[in-house]
């Protein structure tokens, strides 16, 4: 009967460290990373929308000229003028060339912000508008909790067994803490 209660005992005594174990095992697994000793680095990435409205510019400088073939204006009513090209047409047809040759100057010009830098060239040159999308990066860093040390040498005075028997004595010991405070 002796032995049937110690194996009892043994058995259970097994049975409640294995289960105490696996919760200790199974509870690190709940937990987020940085408790597990990990750290951890999070990157939120963003991008915000600058908006620039009819920007100034900052310096304008000629590009040189260019020579373009441009078409006559005939003189009268938009709604006549096919029935006006005869009309001038058989009085002087000799005098009327079909097309002109234009000098047009081109400029470039440069806006310059404190978000966005552009040039922009041609017969006169405008910038409307610029939206600008710089990149942010958030990045976090969370390091883990730093695990207080248990084991540790000291100072201790107080009580103790001596040679002499039990004596108040000092003197350095090895120890474990159990709290910190």
């Amino acid at each position: 009967m002796k032995k049937t209660l110690q194996m009892i005992l043994l058995i259970a005594a097994g049975a409640a460290a294995g289960a105490c174990l696996h919760e200790c095992q199974s509870r690190g697994q709940l937990q987020p990373p940085e408790a597990q000793g990990y750290t951890v680095i999070d990157t939120v990435r963003y991008y915000d929308t600058i908006p620039c409205y009819l920007p100034v510019p900052k310096q304008e400088v000629s590009l040189g000229t260019r020579i373009t073939f441009l078409p006559v204006f005939i003189p009268g009513d938009s709604s006549n003028a096919a029935q006006d090209i005869p009309q001038i047409c058989n009085n002087d047809v000799q005098n009327i060339p079909d097309s002109v040759a234009v000098e047009i100057p081109i400029t470039q010009k440069e806006y310059e912000g404190a978000e966005y830098h552009a040039w922009v060239s041609g017969y006169e040159p405008r910038l409307d508008s610029i939206f600008v999308f710089p990149r942010r990066d958030l990045v976090t860093i969370r390091e883990p909790p730093i695990k207080p040390k248990r084991w540790g040498i000291g100072v201790f005075a107080g009580y103790g067994v001596t040679p002499h028997g039990l004596q108040p004595c000092a003197g350095i010991s090895v120890n474990y803490n159990l709290w910190n405070f």
